[in-house]
């Protein structure tokens, strides 16, 4: 983008009214939060990726028993969670000391898992709704202070009783701002939002067939 368009942009957003720079206030707050989430989603999912090398690895050549009593890197990682969840249902299981059949005891096992499958998850999905809502109502925010800024530029034509284009032209200009502003904010979250909840989907198809294969090691072990 050359000079003197950023100069026309910018002379545009500074004589464009109150309604619409209250606008282009909002999008910028939500583009900011936008793009932090986005940040910092980046740097989770990458951490993750190389966290589940690790602790694969880890485990590898352990047996169910042994890789309950391992210390396993990255406590808050979905597989280190599923592997605490199912060491603290047969810890408190036992102390318990109820008797119950080999079949129900590996079902709490399993729906122990499942619930560390729900609770990692939740807590990776957390602020990807605010992507979404990001995505959905910035376009319409620009749109509001488009047709704000059109409806401004009738009524300039109503007080000079003309159509003249020099007088419409700056209010459309001024108009338009806000419409590119709602998508420049919604695309990037669009984007984001449908790429990291691909990527959740792949990590809790892993995470639960990894759950679902230790559950089976353990009852062939015990």
């Amino acid at each position: 983008m050359s000079g003197s368009m950023l100069s026309n942009l910018w002379q545009m957003i500074a004589t464009s009214g109150f309604f619409g720079k209250a606008i282009l206030l909002v999008l910028l707050a939500l583009s900011g939060y936008s793009w932090a989430i986005i940040i910092s989603k980046i740097r989770r999912f990458k951490k993750l990726s190389s966290g589940s090398s690790k602790i694969l690895h880890l485990i590898g050549n352990h047996r169910g028993v042994e890789i309950l009593r391992l210390s396993l890197p990255m406590r808050d990682h979905p597989i280190s969670m599923v592997i605490e969840g199912i060491r603290q249902e047969m810890t408190s299981s036992g102390e318990r000391g109820e008797e119950t059949t080999r079949a129900a005891f590996f079902e709490g096992l399993s729906q122990r898992a499942e619930c560390a499958i729900e609770e990692a998850l939740e807590r990776e999905e957390r602020s990807l709704d605010f992507l979404a809502m990001t995505a959905s109502i910035s376009p319409f925010l620009g749109l509001l202070g488009t047709v704000w800024g059109i409806t401004q530029s009738f009524w300039e034509i109503g007080q000079h009783s003309s159509a003249n284009i020099a007088i419409v032209a700056p209010g459309l200009a001024e108009a338009l701002i806000t419409t590119i502003a709602g998508l420049v904010v919604a695309i990037p979250a669009a984007i984001a939002f449908n790429l990291f909840t691909s990527k959740l989907r792949v990590i809790a198809s892993d995470v639960s067939s990894f759950g679902k294969r230790f559950v089976n090691q353990l009852k062939r072990e015990i």
